[in-house]
């Protein structure tokens, strides 16, 4: 062409070596390896009893009272007294009643343990163990060496299928004082922890085998 006047046009592209298409070839395909070795969900192959598992409550908060309020010892003996009816009609099977004197026993004395963790008991035997939780959460904050608020957080968090957290709790509440109670809800809820702590570290030697695979596909490309 040139010869005879005319222009041969010039390849504006790279034309990749036969070597260098195989080897991304090879290493696209080693990519697609790993990704398949992906686990799809944590939770596919992981069987767990949700035998009296309900749903979570969701009304608003409960009241819990003043923490800043100055406490008379008037204020004192009327929250024992409210606290001394909520019982009378706990045991005569009136929750709710129980669960509202109560709250008026909180809010007369919100400094004392005890009232919280019995108040957050009835919330469990009510079926709502988000309020449950809540009183727990703030008797503990009160007096972290109590038993009973984790006790009943424990119980609160069966009842939500929040099995490893409810045997951690459990754990405490018989590690502070002993109770055939405890003991026999932490039998209940500790096979499920273990499956799921088991789970838990299969996974976990999955992720690491597949960081060491992408490292070393890494260091080969380099």
């Amino acid at each position: 062409m040139e010869s005879i006047g005319g222009k041969v046009p010039r390849t504006t592209h790279r034309v990749k070596p036969e070597e260098n298409i195989m080897e991304e070839k090879r290493d696209n395909k080693t990519e697609e390896n790993i990704k398949r070795d992906e686990p799809s969900s944590e939770q596919s192959d992981l069987e767990i009893d949700s035998e009296g598992v309900i749903e979570p409550d969701t009304d608003a908060p409960q009241e819990m009272g003043d923490e800043n309020l100055e406490i008379t010892e008037e204020m004192m003996d009327q929250a024992n007294a409210k606290k001394g009816d909520a019982i009378e009609a706990l045991n005569d099977g009136e929750l709710q009643k129980a669960v509202d004197l109560f709250t008026e026993a909180i809010n007369l004395n919100p400094h004392l343990t005890i009232l919280y963790a019995k108040s957050a008991n009835v919330f469990a035997k009510l079926q709502k163990p988000n309020a449950a939780i809540q009183d727990c959460d703030r008797a503990i904050e009160i007096n972290p060496d109590s038993a009973q608020p984790y006790k009943w957080r424990g119980r609160a968090r069966r009842l939500l299928g929040h099995w490893d957290e409810a045997a951690h709790d459990l754990a405490l509440a018989c590690k502070q004082d002993y109770d055939e109670d405890v003991i026999t809800m932490l039998k209940e809820v500790q096979p499920q922890a273990q499956k799921i702590a088991e789970h838990r570290r299969k996974y976990e030697r999955k992720r690491e085998e597949r960081e060491i695979k992408e490292r070393i596909e890494r260091v080969k490309k380099a």
